[in-house]
Order: structure tokens, then C-alpha cells, then sequence
């Protein structure tokens, strides 16, 4: 499921006030910060922007007058995530790992009368590894403020076929970066007495190394890349949420 603009925003900003509503309730009902574990399987929705991979895809578009579907901006990023972690006392402590990717793709009949579809995809995986806050923990809930290190892998893959064999075409894989990144996060647990129960982690990913997209504007746009700048420069970074299916227990 691919998550618009709108229904992205609405789903950070109603997720976050709903942690900071409960922030109060679950530090003044518990009134302790023993510790607690868990681990589980979950989707994360994320809203990332790079100004290098917009321009790459505002050259293919701007290029190509003949396009009737215009290729839009990798915003919407989508994937399974799996986490690990808990706390004792006041420390907080998470390790997970998230496989996203976004898709977009353009399509028209070209100067040679056939129309071709092409598809860009980028991926944005990242092993992270937090430290943070315990503010509070009970038998069925746990609220945590703190920041991920991250391991982020970003990869540009790109296909170009007819519309009806565009689904078998194997995608090129023409960038790939690695850097480390950074996610200030609020945590919330909400929990059965039985263990089971759902994670809700918004947070803001953030890197301060830039990815060159000057490869990725030669493979896609190879009669007109010579006249662009090198390197085309960017920094990928947005909001998210993580939504996991936990088992949670006190220590």
C-alpha cells in the first residue's frame, strides 16, 4: 500500500499527539520505571525527501514532451521493519532493522511511435540501534523518548519496457551509498496482560552525508546529462513511523 501526502501527514501527526496525550497517563498510572522486553514484526511508512533525486527526475521529465504520465517525486516509502529492546530502570535500549522502498514511474509514446513505461525505484534500508529514556513502564504499557543511530543503505534502480512487459523487466541497480543517519523518536507500548501488543514509533530520520545522483542522471537521461552539474548532491531524510506487533514483557 502506497500512502499519499495527506494520509502520511495525517498519520504521523495523529500517532505522535496520541503519545504525547498519553505521555502524562502513563508516567502518573505506572509510577515506576522497573524495565520491561520485547521484539516483533511490523510496517513502516515513511515521507523522505532528496533534492538531488528530484532534480535527476525533473531532467527525465522535463526532457521528454512527449510523456502523457509525468514521473513524479519519490516521497512515499513503505516496507516491513522487525525490532528488538527494552530497559531497565531508566535506560532504554532498541535494535531493528527496516526494508523500504518507494516506486514511481512514467510512461508516453516516444519518437519511434511505441510507448514505454519507465520505473524508478529507490531504497532506503537501515539497521538501527538506539539508546533512550524509559518514562515510565507497566504490565501493559511503556513510553520512551530517544535517538536511533542508523546504518542507512540507499539504492537507485531503474527499468524501462513496454506497459504490458514492464512487470517481468529486471531492474538495473545504477546507485547504492552507505552512511550513517540519525532518528530522534517517541516510543509508545500498549500491551495485554497476556504479552501481546502493538508498538507505535514516530520519529525523524536525518543524515548529514549526501548521496551523488550523477550516475543515476547518466542511466536515465543519457542524451542530456552532459550539460548538468557533477555531482548532483542530496540528503534523504523525512518523517516515519514504525506500527509493530509485539510480544512485551516486564523484567
Amino acid at each position: 500500500m502506497r500512502l499519499n501526502i495527506t494520509y502520511m501527514h495525517k498519520l504521523f501527526k495523529y500517532s505522535l499527539h496520541f503519545i504525547l496525550l498519553l505521555t502524562t497517563i502513563n508516567i502518573t498510572e505506572t509510577g515506576k520505571t522497573q524495565g520491561y522486553s520485547y521484539g516483533g514484526l511490523g510496517y513502516n511508512a515513511s515521507y523522505l525527501k532528496s533534492e538531488g533525486l528530484d532534480f535527476v527526475i525533473d531532467r527525465y521529465n522535463e526532457t521528454r514532451p512527449y510523456l502523457t504520465t509525468i514521473m513524479p517525486y519519490n516521497r512515499y516509502y513503505d516496507g516491513i521493519t522487525a525490532h528488538f529492546g527494552g530497559a531497565a530502570n531508566y535506560f532504554a535500549y532498541d535494535i531493528g532493522f527496516t526494508y523500504r522502498s518507494s516506486v514511481v514511474s512514467a510512461s508516453g509514446i516516444d519518437a519511434s511511435g511505441i510507448e514505454v513505461q519507465r520505473d524508478l525505484k529507490n531504497k532506503w534500508n537501515t539497521w538501527d540501534f538506539s539508546m533512550g529514556i524509559n518514562l515510565g513502564n507497566s504490565d501493559t504499557k511503556a513510553l520512551t523518548i530517544g535517538i536511533n543511530t542508523a546504518l542507512d543503505s540507499e539504492k537507485s534502480l531503474t527499468r524501462s519496457d513496454t506497459p504490458d512487459k514492464i512487470g517481468v523487466a529486471n531492474f538495473a541497480k545504477v546507485n547504492s551509498a552507505f552512511k550513517i543517519g540519525f532518528e530522534p523518536y517517541i516510543q509508545l507500548i500498549l500491551a495485554t496482560e497476556e504479552g501481546f501488543g502493538i508498538l507505535l514509533k514516530p520519529y525523524y530520520s536525518w543524515t548529514p552525508v549526501k548521496t551523488d545522483y550523477s550516475e543515476l542522471n547518466q542511466y536515465i537521461n543519457p542524451y542530456t546529462y552532459i550539460n548538468d552539474p557533477i555531482p548532483i548532491e542530496g540528503k534523504l531524510s523525512g518523517f516515519g513511523i514504525n506500527i509493530i506487533l509485539i510480544g512485551y514483557g516486564e523484567n
